[in-house]
Order: C-alpha cells, then structure tokens, then sequence
C-alpha cells in the first residue's frame, strides 16, 4: 500500500498529542487490531526529492529490499531503479541507514529474529509540488503470528518517563511505544522485546524494567503479547 509521507507523518503527531495521561506513562486499551506487520516501516527518514529532477518535472519508483537485523536497521539493502534515475536513487541510499523496519517477532520466544523486507519508494509531482510517498510488501512466507492482544495484566507496573528528556524542551511530549512480552504459563513475563520505534532509545531499558515486574493470569502454555503504550508528558 502506498502512503503519502506528509500524511503520515502528521497524523501519527495527531493522535499521539490527543491522549490525555499522567505525567508518567501508561499502556493503551489493548488495540483490536494486531499491530505488527513483519518488514514495516516504524521509522522512516524521507528521502529528498533531487533538484534538478523536479525542474526537469522528472518522477519515479526505487524499491529497497534487504535483511532486517534485530534493531529494525536494513543489512545489505538492495536499490533497484531504472535507467537515468541514479539521481533519485543516490537520495534514498542516503537515508536507508536512518530507518527502522519491524523485525521477525518468533512467537514461540517472544524474541526478534532476522527477516527480509521491500520498501518501495514513490517520487511524484502534483500541482507542480514534489510528492515522496513509500509502500512496504509482505515477505515472502511470512505467516501471520500468534500474538494476543486481549489479554491485560493482573498486576501493572508503569514505566518511567527518562529523565534526560523530560529535561529536553526539544524532546516529543508524546509518543507511541509497542513491545512484544513473553509470558509464561504462571502468568510471569520471561521477556520483553521493545520494537524500535524510536530514535530516543532511552524509553528502552525503561519500559523493559517495568513489564518484567507484570503479571498475567495463568494458561495451558506460554504465550507472547503485544503491548502499546502511549508516552506523555505534561
């Protein structure tokens, strides 16, 4: 599916902004939809649109594929692109290293694994404007996973927001977090995966400190949750 960056973009700040919350953090209502998506786009840097190619009314796609290591970065990305668009293909090299895909969840560890991934970039021109949208394909074989989001915690701990950046003017108010949590058939969480969402890494260790002091209600066998978390500061 292609997806309009602009959009995007602002209404992720939309809807992080809207919530109302402590001056802490707290996690979301379970979402009725699962939102992981195995090779999506969590972090995405635009590219810029050449100069020259804009005032020649110049378009194209350049599609990126490559290997999704545990952190979300791409290893060894693959830039495919069609004759004369090496201008446009130069501008989407350079941010690659800037963006962060979801890894492979493995649903029986809870734990992020390698996955393959394939982002195609769009540079449009509408009403004589640059237009960079983007688009992400399913890997090839990729099955959907088991992981629940109907199941809250009968014991919550929440996490606290860093220091460093409540002290930061420059630093977002509000931001959305996901994490995958391993639980166990007694109800203790054995691990924690934090997606990487953010370049502010300090939510990590955070967040990760918090959910391993959770507990659910028993079941027949260990399990892995998606939990969301929308960080505010006020």
């Amino acid at each position: 599916m292609q997806k309009n960056l602009a959009a995007l973009l602002a209404g992720s700040v939309t809807a992080a902004a809207a919530v109302a919350a402590p001056s802490a953090t707290a996690p979301a209502p379970a979402p009725e939809k699962l939102l992981y998506a195995e090779g999506g786009m969590l972090v995405l840097v635009a590219p810029a649109f050449p100069r020259e190619a804009l005032a020649q009314g110049l378009t194209a796609r350049i599609d990126v594929s490559g290997t999704v290591r545990t952190d979300g970065g791409l290893d060894n990305p693959a830039i495919e692109s069609g004759a004369g668009k090496e201008a446009f293909a130069a501008a989407v090299k350079a941010v690659v290293p800037l963006w962060r895909l979801q890894p492979r969840i493995d649903p029986s560890s809870c734990l992020a694994t390698e996955g393959k991934a394939r982002v195609s970039i769009w540079f449009d021109i509408a009403n004589g404007q640059p237009k960079v949208s983007y688009g992400t394909a399913r890997p090839e074989g990729a099955k959907a996973p088991d992981i629940r989001t109907d199941r809250k915690p009968d014991r919550m701990v929440a996490p606290l927001y860093p220091q460093k950046l409540a002290m930061d003017p420059n630093a977002p108010k509000a931001i959305l977090q996901v994490a995958y949590v391993a639980v166990a058939e007694d109800g203790a969480v054995t691990g924690v995966t934090v997606a990487p969402m953010l370049h502010y890494r300090e939510f990590e260790p955070l967040l990760a400190a918090a959910i391993r002091q959770w507990k659910y209600a028993p079941q027949k066998s260990r399990w892995c949750a998606e939990v969301r978390f929308h960080m505010t500061l006020d």
